[in-house]
């Protein structure tokens, strides 16, 4: 039997594989910064003194005690979103770049260049993680959703051009027109379903609804494939498929 491949789905199911897995990760990782900040604590009590004789000497200020507290959350930051194992390669970014990125530039920096941990910083910290996190699950259901899809489309491709191939191969070892006529109707049908095939995913390009995501659909593509040389890994595959029928159809003809 006959095997064909989808080599650009292939690809694209190999780069949203990854994406998921980085997506998991990067999820993973707010919510292990999430814990781990939760427990500090932003109201704490006030200086720490101790009483000598008649006098008291102050030993720890609340200022002091806020600014290790900040240290705290920026330390927690470091080990835990910036601590993936794929950051550099994937991002490279300074503390205050990928905060910038992910909690914007003012709140970046009140955390970088901060002396004190106040509770509006905290809890706006607090919501951007949250809203960080939230982001890499939806987005990393969208890109298993892609996925599935891709798979779906990778093995009716396969089907059409699996008996394509076949029937052409029977092209030069037939010489009676009714039997080529008969070969080229059956490639017609599979022209005919690989169009359709085109038709299906261009419909669902534009009509997928990603509400839940920020970005149109095209542009979440552009992200999902930025690294291959299309951005429609289907379409791809559907003309490569398209053009080994019309070269057998050509055969038949000529």
């Amino acid at each position: 039997m006959t095997e064909t491949t989808q080599p650009t789905i292939e690809r694209a199911l190999t780069r949203a594989q990854r994406e998921c897995e980085l997506l998991d990760t990067e999820r993973d990782a707010f919510r292990t910064l999430l814990t781990r900040v939760s427990r500090i604590q932003v109201d704490g009590p006030g200086p720490t003194t101790v009483r000598t004789g008649g006098s008291t000497t102050v030993v720890r200020s609340v200022a002091s005690q806020s600014s290790r507290r900040l240290q705290k959350l920026r330390t927690a930051y470091r080990e835990t979103v910036m601590g993936v194992v794929h950051y550099d390669s994937e991002y490279g970014e300074s503390l205050r770049e990928n905060l910038a990125a992910e909690c914007g530039h003012p709140l970046a920096r009140q955390i970088v260049d901060g002396e004190t941990l106040v509770p509006t910083v905290y809890n706006a910290f607090v919501d951007a993680c949250k809203r960080a996190r939230d982001e890499r699950s939806r987005l990393c259901q969208y890109v298993e959703r892609e996925r599935d899809s891709l798979g779906r489309y990778a093995e009716r491709l396969d089907g059409i051009e699996t008996t394509a191939v076949e029937v052409g191969s029977r092209i030069d070892s037939t010489s009676e027109t009714e039997s080529l006529s008969r070969i080229d109707r059956t490639l017609e049908r599979l022209e005919s379903r690989c169009a359709d095939l085109a038709t299906e995913r261009q419909e669902q390009i534009h009509g997928r609804s990603v509400a839940d995501v920020d970005g149109t659909e095209l542009e979440l593509l552009e992200y999902l494939y930025d690294d291959m040389e299309t951005t429609t890994p289907v379409l791809a595959d559907v003309a490569a498929c398209l053009e080994t029928i019309r070269y057998h159809r050509n055969r038949c003809q000529g």
